[in-house]
C-alpha cells in the first residue's frame, strides 16, 4: 500500500493544476474548491500507481487523456431517483400547480448527471398531467458538462440502488425490467426529457424557464464562481419562477435578494422580478 506524497500547500498545488488544465484542458475549473479538486487529484495519482505530485504534473501536461480523466473525475455522477424524498414531496405540489396554471412548462434540470433527476421530474409530471384534462405540455431540459454521463442518461438503464426510493407503483408503471436489478425508463417518460451538454461556468444559460434544478453542483464551486453561477439561473428563470437547490447548499448572501424563500427546509426559492 503506497501513500500519495504532495508536499508544499494544497492551494498552491491546486493552482498549479487549474493553470495546467486551462492551457491543456477543455474545461474552465478555476473556480472549483481547492480541496475538492486535491481530493480528485490525489484519486488519480493512486489509480496511476505514482506517489509524488510533481510526476503527475508532468503527466498531465504531456498526457491528453489524462486531462480528460481527471475532468471526469471532477464531474460528480452519483445520484438517484427522487433523492431526498421529502424535498420531492414539495416539487409534486409546485409542479401540480404550474401544470394547472400554464399549457406549456419549462424545466430545467442543471448538472443532471445520469438522467436520475430530469427524469424523477418527468415521472410527477406524468402523474400530474393524467389527471387533469386539456393540451399540457411539459419539456424538461437535462443539460452535464459530463458527455459520458449524458449518453448514459439517454441510454435510461439503471440498476436498483439508483432506484430504491421509487415507490412501487411507479416503478411498474414507468420503467420495464430487462434482466435482474436493472430497469429501463419507458420512452413515454423519456419524450418528455430533451439532453444536451452544457457548461455551467461559461456556456449562458437556457432561458424562459418555470424551474429550474441545481442540486448538489454548487457545494463544489468557490463562492465567486457560486454567485455567477446562480446569477445566470437567475436570468434563465420566468418571473416567479423556481430555483430548487440541495439540501446542503445555501444561495450566496450577495444574490439573496433576488429570491424570496418558498420552503427553506427544501432549499427551494422564487425568483422576485
Amino acid at each position: 500500500m503506497f501513500k500519495v506524497n504532495i508536499r508544499g500547500k494544497t492551494d498552491q498545488l491546486a493552482e498549479e493544476v487549474k493553470r495546467v488544465i486551462k492551457r491543456f484542458g477543455s474545461m474552465d475549473i478555476s473556480g472549483y474548491k481547492n480541496d475538492f479538486l486535491m481530493r480528485r487529484v490525489r484519486a488519480r495519482m493512486l489509480a496511476l500507481g505514482i506517489t509524488d505530485y510533481k510526476e503527475y504534473l508532468q503527466r498531465l501536461k504531456h498526457d491528453p487523456q489524462e486531462v480528460d480523466k481527471l475532468l471526469n473525475e471532477l464531474s460528480i455522477n452519483v445520484s438517484e431517483f427522487f433523492r431526498d424524498p421529502w424535498v420531492w414531496e414539495k416539487i409534486s405540489s409546485i409542479l401540480k400547480d404550474l401544470i394547472n396554471r400554464k399549457t406549456i412548462v419549462r424545466i430545467w434540470s442543471a448538472g443532471c448527471s445520469r438522467g436520475e433527476e430530469p427524469y424523477t421530474i418527468a415521472i410527477l409530471a406524468k402523474e400530474v398531467i393524467s389527471g387533469i384534462s386539456g393540451f399540457k405540455k411539459v419539456t424538461i431540459y437535462a443539460t452535464d458538462i459530463d458527455a459520458d454521463a449524458i449518453r448514459r442518461a439517454q441510454e435510461g438503464i439503471y440498476g436498483e440502488s439508483s432506484l430504491k426510493n421509487v415507490p412501487k407503483y411507479l416503478l411498474y408503471k414507468y420503467f420495464d425490467k430487462i434482466n435482474i436489478g436493472k430497469y429501463r425508463i419507458k420512452d413515454s417518460v423519456k419524450e418528455l426529457v430533451k439532453f444536451r451538454r452544457h457548461d455551467l461556468i461559461k456556456d449562458p444559460p437556457l432561458m424562459l424557464m418555470d424551474m429550474v434544478f441545481c442540486r448538489n453542483v454548487l457545494i463544489y464551486f468557490n463562492k465567486e464562481l457560486q454567485k455567477n453561477v446562480v446569477m445566470n439561473l437567475y436570468k434563465s428563470l420566468n418571473t416567479n419562477g423556481f430555483l430548487v437547490l440541495g439540501i446542503s447548499e445555501y444561495l450566496p448572501e450577495n444574490v439573496r435578494s433576488m429570491f424570496r424563500v418558498y420552503d427553506q427546509h427544501a432549499r427551494i426559492f422564487q425568483k422576485i422580478g
